[in-house]
C-alpha cells in the first residue's frame, strides 16, 4: 500500500500550489502554462470552458483578461499518494466581474521523473450560494412540483430553488414598472 500523506510531500505540493495561486492572480500566464503537464492529454474544466490538451489551455489562457479580485482560500486539503501523486482541493473567495463569488478548485499533480511536479488534471467551479428566503423558495418548489405531478430529484432541488431565485430577480423590476391605466395590458385579438 502507498504511503498516505508524507510531510515532505505534502510540503512540496504546499509550496507549488502557493506558487500557482500568486501566479494566477498576478495572471502570470507562463507561469500558469508551466504548472501544467505539457500533453495533449492534460485536461481542465473551468466555470465555463472544457480545456483538453496543452494547446486548449495555452489558447485559453492567453486570451482571457485577468478577473479575480480579493482571491481568498478559505480551506485547502492537499492528499499525497506515495511519493508521486497527490490531490489539491480548495474552498475560495473571491471577486469575479463584480460579483463575490464562493468557488471551489480541484487539482491532481503528478511528479515526472523528467519535469517533476505538474498538474495533470484541474477543475473549477462556483457553488451556489446560501439565499435568503431559501425556506420560503423551496416550500414554493416543493408545493409547485406536487401541484403538477412532477418528481424533483433530490439532487436538482437545490439548483432549481436557485433558478427560481434568479427568475424571480429577473422579474422584480419588471414588476414594479408602472404602466398607465389607459395602457392596454395584453393584446386583444377578436377572429
Amino acid at each position: 500500500m502507498l504511503p498516505v500523506n508524507d510531510p515532505v510531500i505534502i510540503a512540496e505540493i504546499a509550496t507549488l500550489h502557493d506558487a500557482y495561486e500568486r501566479a494566477l492572480v498576478a495572471n502570470d500566464v507562463a507561469a500558469l502554462n508551466q504548472a501544467f503537464w505539457q500533453s495533449p492529454h492534460v485536461v481542465r474544466f473551468g466555470i465555463n470552458e472544457h480545456l483538453y490538451g496543452t494547446e486548449a489551455m495555452t489558447a485559453f489562457r492567453s486570451e482571457k483578461p485577468p478577473v479575480l479580485i480579493d482571491r481568498r482560500m478559505l480551506r485547502r486539503t492537499i492528499t499525497a499518494f506515495g511519493s508521486d501523486a497527490a490531490s489539491v482541493m480548495c474552498e475560495l473567495s473571491q471577486i469575479v466581474v463584480g460579483q463575490q463569488k464562493h468557488s471551489r478548485q480541484s487539482q491532481t499533480w503528478i511528479r515526472f521523473p523528467e519535469v517533476g511536479w505538474k498538474i495533470v488534471a484541474a477543475h473549477v467551479s462556483h457553488s451556489l450560494p446560501r439565499i435568503a428566503g431559501a425556506d420560503i423558495w423551496a416550500g414554493y418548489v416543493d408545493r409547485t412540483a406536487a401541484a403538477l405531478h412532477l418528481t424533483l430529484e433530490p439532487a436538482h432541488r437545490d439548483g432549481v430553488i436557485q433558478n427560481m431565485h434568479r427568475a424571480a430577480a429577473v422579474a422584480a423590476p419588471l414588476l414594479e414598472f408602472h404602466l398607465p391605466a389607459s395602457a392596454e395590458i395584453a393584446p386583444v385579438f377578436v377572429p
